[in-house]
Formats: C-alpha cells, structure tokens, sequence
C-alpha cells in the first residue's frame, strides 16, 4: 500500500467520524471499531524499548503507561493502524512487536512504517494541519494535536 492510499483511509475515518478539531482520540477511535486500550506496566526490560502492541485475538492494544502522554497517543494510534490496514500481518505467525530504537524509517519493516504514517494522519489529518499551520510554532501545534514536535515536524515536511 502507498503513502497516500495509507493516509487516505486514517483520513476517511477522521471525516466518517466528524471530527473537526485537534486534539484527535485514538482511544475513542479505537473503541468504536471494538477495540479495548489497556494501560499496562510492562517488565523493566521492556519499559524503554516497547511502547505498545496489538493483541488482535482479544481485541485489545496494550499501551506501555510510563512512556509520556504524546506516545501513549501516537502508540494508539499506531495500533489501530495495524488493525485496520495490517489485520491479517498481526494475526499471524509473522507479526513481531517493534521494538523501540533510533533507526531509520527505511530499516523498519514496510507495515511499520505504513502504521507510523496512518497514525501521523489519523492524528494530524490534512485538513486540520493545513488551517493552523500558518498561525502557530510546531511546538503550539503539537500541543494542539496531543502529539511530539517530530510527528509535527514529519507531518509538515510531508
């Protein structure tokens, strides 16, 4: 799937649902399409390196609570993404939880990066980012959409 096909269908959803003003809710998002967040602690060898992951078989994502409030939003968002574009990758044998580094984009594997730009667009829909982007710092605007000044920045530069 493409670029534009991948942020077509988190715009859709934005649109199908109504919302026309940041902050976007993920987890709401995410309940209507049946899915539960969790909030969990994860053990400590995890704490820093995974944010979340998507238990499809029981309709849930289970978000890492002590990353900050900007991850835990993007973590959903991301989730949800597999959910709807990747369904059938998560279900399966192949499907493995990304750990959390600093490697390039183009390192992660082709559904982690769709899931990155569906929950850049899901969060930080065109249409929104286009009437305050004149108006505000990249800093005001990741206030604004409960997101990091980098997914500001992605978004801006894409």
């Amino acid at each position: 799937m493409d670029y534009r096909q991948v942020a077509a269908r988190a715009e859709k959803i934005i649109a199908d649902q109504g919302i026309l003003r940041p902050p976007v809710d993920p987890e709401q998002i995410a309940a209507q399409v049946g899915l539960e967040v969790v909030y969990a602690e994860f053990p400590d060898e995890l704490r820093e390196i995974v944010s979340g992951y998507i238990e499809p078989e029981h309709k849930r994502i289970v978000v890492n609570r002590d990353t900050s409030g900007a991850r835990q939003i993007f973590t959903i968002a991301h989730e949800l993404g597999h959910y709807i574009l990747h369904r059938a990758y998560t279900e399966s044998p192949d499907y493995r939880i990304m750990l959390r580094r600093n490697t390039y984009a183009d390192e992660k594997p082709e559904e982690e990066r769709e899931a990155d730009a569906f929950a850049a667009h899901l969060l930080v829909p065109d249409a929104m980012l286009k009437r305050y982007r004149d108006i505000a710092t990249v800093r005001e605007l990741a206030r604004a959409f409960g997101v990091s000044e980098d997914v500001i920045r992605n978004r801006l530069n894409h």
